[in-house]
């Protein structure tokens, strides 16, 4: 079969008109939106060889569908990650190419990190509040503020997201750290990052750190008490990954005793409890899981376009996953 004649499934509509049209001259594109089950998957993708899902918190690409659709060349989603709907390691066995939207994610993603950490050093969220429900005037209530410049960064995870965070924030700071199980000093060097030499000793030095790594079994409550309690007094620490990499109750406890801040986009149970201290603690600045909130996420439409004529092409896609770095995704 050619290039022009493979047999493209989108398990969703496509809310792009203009990468529609792109993808639709790649071969037959057939938008099955209803499609929300394995087996209606595999009604709507018999003979195709590129199949590409929507986030579903449910599983729709199994090993089941992969088996019962042997022309499949590419499994893609329409979301950063893959691990939330298809059995990537599964389909990477089968020997398919495995894609995904993340790069789309980068900058809306280190952008709102970003305002994460200056309205935490700059107090904004809380004048806010406090303007908004019954101070007048709050000037003094929070003392001097600190602003991002020269300030020592870490950030943990060196993934598509990682770093697009480093490389935004060493805008406002040369003194930027990396704890990373993957990249190397020489390569981080290069880039003008340090490799922190443990996660213990980066949480220890640095006074804004960012948890921007995947979540997987063994990345579980790997932020503890001893991190926190490494803290120094007035650090920052900012989560925009997954909740469950952190040990939320011995955090509650870390930030209850110590002068501490945190910026907590995700939690290990969501939606957060009503009555969890973080809410009424002026040190927390909590949002509801919305790092992916940007409008500029739907980037995605046309970049998967620019995926799938790169596969016209014969070139390699962008986002394929290896093995390995399908193993280090975050599982949810």
């Amino acid at each position: 079969m050619s290039d022009s004649q493979k047999k493209i499934v989108f398990a969703c509509s496509i809310a792009d008109e203009a990468a529609k049209s792109r993808i639709q001259k790649l071969g037959d594109l057939i938008e099955v939106p209803d499609a929300d089950s394995p087996e209606k998957i595999i009604a709507a993708a018999q003979g195709a060889q590129v199949l590409v899902v929507p986030y579903t918190a449910h599983a729709l690409v199994t090993p089941e569908v992969i088996d019962a659709l042997p022309e499949l060349e590419v499994v893609g989603s329409t979301y950063g990650g893959v691990r939330q709907n298809i059995d990537d390691l599964y389909a990477l066995e089968k020997e398919l190419l495995v894609i995904h939207t993340g790069p789309t994610r980068i900058r809306p993603m280190a952008e709102y990190t970003l305002g994460l950490a200056l309205s935490s050093l700059t107090q904004i969220s809380n004048y806010n509040h406090y303007m908004k429900s019954g101070e007048a005037w709050p000037r003094m209530k929070f003392g001097r503020t600190r602003i991002l410049h020269n300030r020592k960064v870490g950030v943990i995870g060196f993934g598509w997201i990682g770093q697009g965070i480093a490389n935004l924030f060493g805008q406002f700071t040369d003194q930027v750290q990396i704890y990373s199980a993957h990249a190397t000093a020489d390569s981080l060097q290069a880039q003008g990052f340090q490799k922190a030499e443990s996660l213990l000793s980066l949480f220890s030095e640095c006074e804004v750190i960012v948890l921007a790594g995947g979540y997987t079994p063994e990345t579980h409550h790997m932020i503890r008490a001893e991190h926190f309690e490494a803290m120094a007094d007035e650090a920052l620490f900012i989560n925009i990954a997954r909740g469950k990499m952190v040990n939320q109750a011995e955090m509650i406890a870390a930030v209850e005793k110590q002068n501490i801040f945190l910026a907590l986009d995700v939690f290990e149970t969501e939606p957060l409890e009503e009555d969890s201290p973080l809410r009424s603690n002026d040190r927390c600045l909590l949002a509801p899981h919305r790092a992916n909130a940007p409008i500029e996420f739907e980037a995605r439409w046309s970049f998967l376009a620019d995926e799938l004529e790169r596969l016209g092409r014969g070139e390699n896609m962008l986002t394929a996953l290896s093995p390995t770095r399908a193993k280090n995704m975050s599982e949810s």
